[in-house]
């Protein structure tokens, strides 16, 4: 970016404590009381960091229809589905720059920030790059601040799009594939031996041997051992203190039963704050993502997944109050994992910025899917977790879903989210004392 390019950016404005320090891309600096702070505010437009948090900190309403640019919306458009820390130093760490300490240091650190992901735009090998040149001309159209910068580094899109120019991301998705029910898992038990095997390879050789942890993967590994009589489980009540490193304690012997036995654990637990952690530590178990993603899946409810449907029908249905919100939400699901706008990598402050409601209603409600009538079925994130579970070797779950695949005798093929597991699903492991 040249420098006459840097001065189309507007004014950063940083709260501090007690008011708020506005610096201009050619170096104008101000120090800025509370009601100065808010006259800038209410002149627009500004470049923020995290618009909702700077509103709250000057107290005043943050309206998303005000031609504020936030660096946030940026880096979600450009960098969708990557991780980042919702603040200056978060994303100048992130790209790679200077990480300032102190306040001024950190409002340049903005236009730095602009400079480096528009600039980024130019790439030839940027991914998907006629792709992202329809998106952000869609997007200039609706009003969005960063439209014409974005839009400008991407140039003409050189063929025509459609009517949702380049957010229609459903011609883009995979589509889910239906298996044939597998046979019934073995019933190969877990040795205590081989369960502490496994965890010291999981921890690796280096990390600390904890004997209190490797006594717990011994007495998880006794819930596997083969049923004597049916309708009669093994049960394991265990209990360990915190730091003891219970996680990893039972996905050791829960891994060696599904592998051995060609079958199915699942691990219920309580939150979805729960879930991510189980889902990081099956890092160690699964070292290459392409296995872990065969072989790892997080079940969740209905309403904790993006609809496609409801994404187009918002995009289709006129104005909405953010003009980022279809546009980066449509950017988000186009890489994403698995569509779940609960955890996993959509970004918390993503739906801060356009708003919980208008996030809430993108989501599926019980009630609300027509299944296969539905134009998107076959690409479908809820139908794709329900598979994909189906092939997984563990599965992640919460205690609710869980307790209704133990409550179902005979499958539900009308309601294909509440039809029994195969018969792989083999075991549960429940987790309580992490809570």
């Amino acid at each position: 970016m040249d420098s006459a390019d840097l001065l189309q950016l507007p004014t950063v404005l940083l709260p501090g404590l007690a008011g708020a320090i506005a610096i201009s891309a050619d170096g104008e600096y101000e120090e800025l009381d509370r009601s100065a702070a808010l006259q800038r505010w209410e002149a627009g437009p500004l470049l923020l960091c995290h618009r909702g948090n700077v509103a709250r900190r000057l107290s005043v309403n943050a309206n998303p229809g005000m031609h504020h640019l936030d660096i946030l919306e940026l880096f979600a458009f450009v960098y969708p589905a990557r991780f980042v820390l919702p603040t200056p130093a978060g994303i100048a760490a992130a790209l790679g720059l200077p990480v300032p300490d102190d306040q001024i240091g950190l409002a340049l650190s903005l236009f730095s920030a602009a400079e480096r992901m528009l600039d980024g735009l130019l790439d030839p090998g940027y991914p998907d790059r006629e792709e992202t040149a329809q998106a952000a001309q869609q997007m200039l159209r609706a009003g969005w601040s960063w439209g014409a910068l974005v839009a400008g580094r991407l140039g003409s899109p050189v063929s025509a799009a459609g009517p949702l120019g380049g957010l229609d991301i459903w011609r883009h998705l995979a589509e889910w594939e239906e298996f044939a029910p597998p046979p019934p898992a073995g019933d190969r038990p877990v040795s205590a031996t081989a369960a502490r095997e496994k965890l010291r390879q999981m921890l690796g050789e280096a990390a600390e041997q904890r004997e209190k942890q490797a006594d717990f993967a011994a007495l998880a590994a006794e819930s596997f051992a083969p049923l004597e009589q049916a309708g009669h489980p093994h049960v394991i009540l265990a209990e360990a203190g915190t730091g003891i490193g219970k996680t990893a304690a039972y996905l050791a012997p829960a891994e060696i039963w599904a592998r051995q036995n060609d079958g199915c654990v699942w691990v219920s637990t309580y939150t979805k704050n729960l879930q991510r952690q189980i889902d990081s530590e099956t890092d160690r178990l699964y070292a290459d993502p392409a296995e872990k993603s065969a072989k790892v899946a997080i079940r969740k409810g209905r309403e904790n997944y993006l609809c496609l449907l409801n994404l187009q029908e918002t995009m289709i249905g006129g104005r909405p109050a953010n003009p980022a919100g279809p546009g980066l939400i449509a950017r988000w699901a186009r890489y994403c994992r698995d569509g779940d706008l609960s955890g996993g990598d959509f970004p918390a402050w993503l739906g801060g910025l356009l708003g919980a409601n208008f996030v809430s209603a993108l989501s599926d409600h019980r009630g609300e899917c027509i299944y296969s009538a539905c134009t998107h079925y076959r690409k479908c994130f809820i139908e794709k977790a329900i598979r994909k579970a189906r092939q997984a070797e563990i599965v992640i779950a919460n205690h609710a879903l869980v307790m209704i695949h133990a409550a179902l005798a005979q499958p539900q093929p009308q309601i294909p989210e509440l039809s029994s597991e195969p018969s792989r699903t083999a075991l549960q492991s429940t987790d309580r004392a992490e809570g």
